[in-house]
């Protein structure tokens, strides 16, 4: 690295109320309230103009009908951080295309069972992984000194996309057996 780096805040709008309308202001200040951050930051420059993006979903109440199908994050923003967005949005438009096909084709659609359902399998598993990293839960997985390597590679492969395959048992019931396996990494 060139030793530029940047960083962000998300948050709900409510959120940002107690902190300066001047963006600058306000992410130097919300740096300063965590430790780490603080310390690594102590002396940084911000030579470009903070940013906002607003009006994601953080969910929906129906991602399909008949008549219009949401992909990727409009559906189900889930982390900016994390490189999910791309892959929820090439698997819903896959998920799509395939359930358009079979409507234009004149056969019948259940968009909630062939496209929500199917969709929400990785959507969830992604959502695992990321509540996960922020609780630690995955990094005390991903740290772990003596790793399994089958599992490292099964945990690896979710992070890598495979958020669909149910073969998988870290997909399938992935809350459940990420939290079991963090638990067994700590002890």
């Amino acid at each position: 690295s060139n030793g530029v780096s940047s960083f962000g805040v998300v948050g709900e709008p409510k959120f940002f109320e107690s902190y300066p309308e001047d963006k600058i202001a306000a992410i130097k200040q919300l740096a300063t309230e965590e430790p780490g951050l603080a310390e690594i930051l102590a002396n940084a420059e911000y030579p470009n103009p903070a940013g906002e993006i607003g009006g994601y979903s953080a969910n929906v109440k129906h991602l399909a009908t008949d008549k219009y199908a949401l992909l990727g994050n409009a559906g189900e923003f889930l982390d900016p951080v994390f490189s999910s967005g791309v892959t929820i949005a090439m698997k819903s438009a896959q998920f799509a295309v395939e359930c358009v096909e079979k409507q234009l084709n004149g056969e019948k659609v259940d968009w909630d069972r062939d496209y929500a359902d199917p969709l929400m399998v990785g959507v969830n598993t992604f959502r695992t992984y990321v509540e996960g990293w922020y609780s630690g839960t995955l990094q005390d997985v991903i740290f772990y000194q003596d790793p399994n390597p089958k599992i490292k590679q099964m945990v690896c492969s979710i992070l890598a996309g495979y958020a669909w395959d149910q073969t998988n048992p870290y997909v399938k019931e992935s809350k459940r057996r990420l939290t079991t396996l963090a638990e067994i990494c700590r002890s």
